[in-house]
């Protein structure tokens, strides 16, 4: 009888682990979705980030170019003015 006993408290050990096992694993599905959505908000954010700092970084060069280039001629109306 002890045996027998044994292995039905065996049997309905590993049957509720299997039924807690699958209510966890779905819970878990459940946080992995949504952290699967956080991360996938964050790489939108900052896809869009990367998008802005490149705009940007074009619109510096832009300027730097400009200034540049008016730092060249007042360079040559000044060596023009001194050289009269």
């Amino acid at each position: 009888m002890k045996k027998s006993t044994a292995l039905k408290m065996a049997a309905m050990v590993l049957s509720l682990g299997l039924v807690t096992g699958c209510a966890s694993t779905s819970e878990m599905q459940a946080q992995i979705a949504k952290a699967q959505e956080t991360a996938d908000a964050a790489m939108a954010r900052a896809d869009a980030a990367a998008s802005k700092a490149d705009a940007a970084m074009k619109a510096a060069n832009a300027a730097q170019a400009a200034a540049d280039d008016c730092a060249e001629r007042c360079d040559r109306m000044m060596q023009k003015a001194m050289a009269k």
